[in-house]
């Protein structure tokens, strides 16, 4: 059979079709700065603590920029279950509790750390966007596999 010259036609239209999908799937490709935003910590459907993630150099960090306040004082809240007394006087507010993070290349930051002020440690869970509005925190320890899911706050 000899292909005709409408067959030819709609072979190349299919082709340039494939190729635009291709395309637009590599689009939403995950990038680096895709983490940047803030982002809030829930406990039991409520918030509890945004965290704001930048850049910080050609890395990512993130600090606290706003916590539920439990307190009934109204102090502002601190780091009391740090394990340097020296610290544990100071104000949560503004505490930078991620560091260092380096994107991957593909979805997840990793190398950095994470001070969990809530029980006094640092640890160095790796970071991955599931989509633009959801970050996994996952932490592993030996065998154990604890995650997270922080959710991006609306601008």
């Amino acid at each position: 059979m000899i292909a005709n010259k409408n067959s030819i036609s709609a072979v190349t239209v299919i082709l340039c079709y494939i190729l635009l999908s291709f395309s637009m799937i590599s689009a939403g490709e995950t990038k680096p700065d895709d983490i940047i935003g803030v982002w809030v910590i829930e406990e039991n459907g409520k918030p509890v603590e945004k965290i704001e993630i930048y850049k910080c150099g050609d890395r990512y960090c993130g600090k606290i920029v706003w916590i539920k306040q439990s307190d009934t004082t109204g102090n502002p809240l601190v780091d009391n279950k740090n394990k340097k007394k020296e610290l544990r006087s100071r104000p949560l507010l503004g505490l930078e509790v991620l560091k260092d993070y380096r994107f991957d290349g593909k979805d997840t930051w990793r190398g950095g750390e994470l001070y969990a002020h809530r029980k006094g440690k640092t640890v160095s869970p790796k970071l991955t966007l599931i989509d633009k509005r959801h970050l996994k925190i996952q932490i592993k320890f030996l065998f154990v596999k604890k995650s997270f899911v922080w959710k991006r706050v609306s601008s």
